[in-house]
């Protein structure tokens, strides 16, 4: 049976806190996830009014979409999501899926996250980076520029967080519903940050790399406090 291998990483800097990088990797059944979930339409429209989400690739707003609906509808994630992902690939049972059924069942839904154009650039930077320095996931940049280096780069001047995912995955949900198990991630990073409510933008890129890889670097930010 072919496996494909997943790997993430976290990077949090967040109001002058920053973490260690730390990764996952997981090595899952090469069976497709095609979930029969319904597009929400409200969300859908919501979307398609914002002028960066116009712009994106198909796989972008595909990843949007989903981190925005696991959001919004986390009862919703965790039942037509989550739990048909983990039947689909038992070795993901544990403490770590486990934790997370609990927790989308009791997290109150959280903000929307806005589509922005210089957290959207970062993440393209970035992804453009990995791809030139042989898909070397990193957080920081090939000349050793740090994250915050590269949100002061692109104007961003709030707190902000990254993940980073790379595998096969070129609709996005299965590296989504990784990034939320935090598989063998006892901080549970990359968790934290997706389910932080002081977020309330995004920046997705998505990249193919050779074999087929995907790469897709999220950066997600807090509200600007001044206007782009």
């Amino acid at each position: 049976m072919n496996l494909k291998v997943l790997v993430i990483g976290c990077f949090l800097f967040c109001s002058g806190y920053l973490n260690a990088q730390q990764y996952s990797q997981v090595v899952l059944k090469d069976i497709p996830f095609e979930p029969n979930i319904a597009m929400n339409a409200d969300l859908v429209k919501k979307l398609e009014q914002n002028s960066v989400y116009q712009s994106a690739s198909k796989a972008a707003r595909s990843f949007i979409y989903w981190t925005n609906f696991a959001r919004l509808y986390p009862m919703a994630f965790r039942d037509e999501a989550l739990l048909p992902f983990i039947k689909l690939q038992p070795s993901l049972k544990g403490k770590y899926a486990n934790s997370l059924i609990k927790d989308l069942g009791k997290i109150t839904p959280l903000p929307f996250l806005e589509p922005e154009l210089k957290l959207t650039m970062a993440a393209q930077l970035h992804a453009e980076d990995i791809a030139q320095n042989n898909g070397r996931v990193s957080h920081q940049s090939s000349d050793g520029a740090s994250f915050s280096d590269r949100m002061k780069k692109v104007g961003y001047k709030n707190c902000s967080g990254e993940n980073i995912s790379l595998g096969n995955d070129n609709e996005g949900l299965s590296s989504l519903l990784l990034l939320y198990l935090d598989i063998n991630l006892p901080d549970l990073g990359h968790r934290k940050n997706l389910f932080n409510p002081n977020y309330t933008k995004i920046g997705v890129s998505v990249k193919q790399l050779p074999n087929n890889q995907f790469l897709i670097v999220q950066e997600l930010g807090c509200g600007e406090s001044s206007k782009n």
